[in-house]
């Protein structure tokens, strides 16, 4: 009986633990993202601002989304795993939140948030910014989970994963028929949508490509790039299949100045690039030789 208890004493302990966490969350956020300060810190009133609720909690749902990784040995000791869920937690966090500066800071070059949130109340850089947060999250969780509580491959992991999400991001160029900042510009939905989808497929990609057995980091970064290699190449294969089987004809309402008449075909562009990814990460991932083949 006194052993239910205790287990029950160290959840309710670890629960509490992290809610202090998510409190300090509030000031170091105000912090590093100083044009925030005064949202974050004063009291919310979010339903009175879809896109500013919808920023808050991109930043939330990442944050459990990597807390989700870490856990509680009881055979090392109360004290010991309290240390490792704080140490890992802390450096998890702070990962997760230097990302999203540096990806937003490149992404969201010609915007501000108060102006696009706070007073233009722009969906659709809500959208994206959320969208982008969860595939940070996923990113930095797959990362602390490779690293295997190494500290020098957790940092050397992370940076590699981001120049390649920061890399693959801006394919998307190439790959839709809408104009990023003018879109954005104009609230369009569509391009929320569409470039939704994107952003989590790369992120599929990505953590596909990272989750493998390594010995040694030189193998298994050259690994790593052989399957993003891999998955360009079968990634358009997927993408013209599916609209050959299906015989998809979806009209592009995208007129001359970059206005979207219609919602439909940043649906199918969304849609198609998350479906491509799924598929090109089980070709990729989930496909093994064992030792017949050294690669692939």
């Amino acid at each position: 009986m006194n052993e239910i208890f205790d287990r029950l004493f160290i959840r309710i302990f670890f629960t509490i633990f992290i809610c202090v966490l998510l409190w300090g969350y509030r000031y170091i956020h105000a912090y590093i993202y100083r044009d925030e300060k005064k949202q974050i810190l004063k009291s919310l009133f979010l339903t009175n601002n879809p896109a500013s609720t919808l920023h808050f909690f991109s930043r939330l749902i990442g944050i459990a989304l990597i807390f989700s990784t870490l856990g509680f040995d009881e055979t090392s000791g109360i004290f010991v795993s309290l240390f490792h869920f704080f140490i890992w937690g802390t450096i998890s966090f702070a990962l997760y939140l230097t990302s999203i500066y540096i990806v937003e800071s490149i992404l969201f070059y010609n915007f501000e948030f108060v102006d696009e949130v706070i007073k233009r109340k722009n969906l659709t850089y809500a959208i994206i910014s959320f969208f982008q947060c969860v595939s940070i999250s996923f990113l930095v969780r797959t990362v602390v989970e490779q690293s295997e509580g190494s500290l020098i491959i957790l940092i050397m992991l992370w940076l590699f994963a981001l120049v390649l999400f920061g890399f693959s991001s801006k394919l998307y160029t190439y790959v839709s028929v809408y104009t990023f900042n003018r879109n954005m510009l104009q609230k369009s939905l569509s391009l929320a949508y569409s470039y939704s989808g994107f952003i989590l497929g790369i992120t599929i990609i990505i953590t596909t490509a990272l989750e493998q057995e390594h010995y040694d980091i030189t193998s298994y970064g050259f690994e790593a790039i052989l399957r993003i290699l891999l998955s360009l190449i079968i990634y358009p294969l997927f993408k013209a299949g599916i609209n050959y089987v299906y015989n998809i004809r979806v009209e592009n309402q995208v007129d001359n100045s970059g206005h979207d008449t219609d919602y439909s075909y940043g649906v199918y562009e969304g849609g198609l690039f998350l479906t491509t990814a799924l598929l090109t990460s089980l070709i990729v991932g989930k496909i093994s030789f064992s030792s017949i083949y050294p690669f692939f």
